[in-house]
């Protein structure tokens, strides 16, 4: 049986760092998990209904923070939820970033966080582990993680350095037209149900078109695209053979990766749009 595992995030990075850590998980324990975040929910779907049927059925909870959003008022009531269920040792505040002193007074300091580096993500896999039914020896966790962390080692310095670049104090105004951006992008994006394609760069829709019409196209690595093929990776729209960071200079697109039927199915609402390359 699957320890499934809830995931949760506000704002675009910690989503990033959500939907990176989903993908390590799922190649670490294969079918051993089942991880929910809440972009997962599908167009119709009663949404508040969804979240708390999720909650309910979760084992493990993580909490992806970053600087902008570790006071965020939906993560605490997700965190809340879950140590209700099962106590502070199955939720694992994940920390994306160095947080101000004011974390400390947070009541999300009674849990015992991990640092996003590769020791705090090793014990946050080893806790997962240690609860799920049928763990796997540590030599073998370890030879796993060592396979699959340089891919969301990657995802976790780009998301660095991104939030570097996000440091500069904005304006009350600029403030208030953000929040107001954001929640009419909510709002369009939870009533509209717009076409699903139009949320991949066109750069990404040629590689699933490739994969899909022209399956053996070589093509060249570069950090570019690598990063192309991550994104893809942790939206659910590709499935890896190997890790992306151990991909040859020069490989053939279906020996290293296979469409999934989401990424199928995502094809469907865009075919004829973009071609392929």
């Amino acid at each position: 049986m699957a320890l499934h595992i809830f995931s949760s995030w506000s704002g675009e990075r910690s989503k990033t760092a959500a939907r990176g850590l989903k993908s390590l998980l799922e190649d670490l324990f294969s079918e051993g998990v089942e991880v929910f975040i809440s972009d997962h929910i599908n167009p119709g779907e009663a949404w508040a209904q969804r979240l708390g049927t999720e909650l309910e059925q979760s084992d493990f909870g993580v909490l992806c923070l970053t600087q902008e959003n570790f006071q965020a008022s939906w993560l605490l009531f997700e965190a809340g939820a879950i140590a209700k269920k099962f106590g502070t040792s199955r939720v694992v505040p994940f920390l994306i970033d160095e947080l101000p002193a004011v974390w400390e007074r947070s009541p999300l300091a009674q849990f015992q966080y991990v640092r996003a580096d590769r020791d705090g993500t090793y014990r946050l896999v080893e806790s997962i582990n240690s609860v799920r039914n049928n763990a796997q020896p540590a030599d073998r966790l370890e030879r796993a993680f060592a396979k699959w962390w340089p891919d969301f080692e990657q995802t976790l310095k780009e998301l660095h350095a991104s939030g570097q670049s996000q440091l500069v104090t904005p304006s009350d105004r600029e403030l208030l037209e953000a929040i107001l951006h954001r929640v009419e992008a909510l709002y369009r994006a939870r009533v509209e149900s717009p076409d699903p394609g139009t949320s991949l760069p066109s750069v990404e829709l040629r590689h699933l078109l490739n994969l899909r019409d022209q399956p053996t196209i070589t093509y060249t690595r570069t950090g570019t695209l690598q990063k192309e093929l991550r994104h893809l990776r942790d939206l659910g729209l590709i499935k890896n053979k190997k890790p992306i960071a151990e991909l040859p200079e020069s490989f053939q697109l279906n020996q290293s990766f296979d469409l999934t039927d989401k990424g199928k199915d995502h094809l469907k609402n865009v075919s004829g749009t973009v071609s392929s390359r």
